[in-house]
């Protein structure tokens, strides 16, 4: 039986990066079709609730994303349910939120490095990538924000909002010895419960984001010591997309970009079938 009040344990901010060798084709699913949802870059609130270019009202993830949030809110107490906030995330909408923040720490950073404002923008958001197999983790379809709201049906407190770029957003920060000890405890519960049944189910979380879960990308193979499994998706064309500048050109990269990852499957399982026949018969 899980234990909600297990205390988070200390977790690393992993940085280096991890090519995806051998993409997974499993498709994306809609999590609007499963769970409550609440597509934060469709409403927006630093553009006073205006949608993000790319953005859309509907949520995907990974189909064994999807059933593995499901196994984890099914171990939350009665009348408490996951509420997602994003999951899946176009190239567009990536390099909206990158601009944003890296925006916001120019300003905060004046005097800092290009390379330093780089460094502390990912703190904030991974940088957009145009290469599948080099994906930002949104834009795989592995990594999940959410919270948990309680039977009234409201959210529960835990401590900051969602994409609070501070202090309080490490989802440790109310943890023993840490820097929010005994300023909230409702707030280190909630956060427990939401750790530890996600945790349970085999996600990762990403240490700086109390909302934020990761499975198959490269965050999840950098804490489990695994290959990425999967590779990035430029644009899924998710229903109802709000359209951004050069849409078409992206979709066509993506299209492209997909098909020659599936020409290397080929030579690859090809390359494999004759190194099979070459040693059957050197065996005689």
């Amino acid at each position: 039986m899980i234990v909600f009040n297990k205390p988070i344990p200390a977790l690393p901010f992993l940085s280096n990066k991890l090519p995806v060798a051998d993409p997974s084709d499993e498709p994306l699913v809609y999590m609007d079709d499963v769970f409550l949802c609440d597509s934060k870059y469709y409403r927006w609130v630093e553009q006073d609730g205006a949608a993000l270019p790319g953005s859309s009202p509907s949520i995907m993830c990974r189909k064994t994303v999807c059933e593995m949030v499901k196994k984890a809110e099914e171990l939350l107490p009665e009348g408490y349910k996951f509420v997602i906030f994003d999951a899946y995330r176009p190239a567009a909408v990536q390099q909206s939120l990158w601009d944003y923040f890296r925006a916001v720490k120019v300003k905060e950073f004046p005097d800092a490095t290009p390379e330093e404002i780089d460094y502390q923008t990912m703190f904030c958001v991974s940088f957009p990538s145009y290469n599948i197999l080099l994906p930002s983790l949104h834009n795989t379809g592995g990594a999940v924000d959410l919270t948990i709201v309680g039977p009234d049906g409201k959210e529960v407190d835990m401590g900051c909002e969602f994409d609070e770029f501070t202090d309080r957003a490490w989802t440790r920060y109310y943890e023993p010895g840490e820097a929010g000890d005994g300023v909230n405890d409702t707030a280190r519960a909630n956060r427990r419960m939401l750790y530890n049944a996600m945790t349970e189910v085999g996600f990762t979380n990403f240490p700086s984001e109390w909302w934020h879960f990761d499975y198959g990308d490269e965050k999840w193979g950098l804490a489990t010591d695994n290959a990425p499994i999967y590779g990035g998706i430029l644009d899924a064309e998710v229903r109802n997309t709000v359209p951004y500048e050069n849409m078409e050109l992206v979709r066509e990269t993506n299209r492209k970009q997909q098909e020659m990852v599936k020409e290397i499957k080929a030579l690859r399982a090809k390359f494999k079938e004759l190194d099979e026949e070459v040693a059957k018969v050197m065996r005689g």
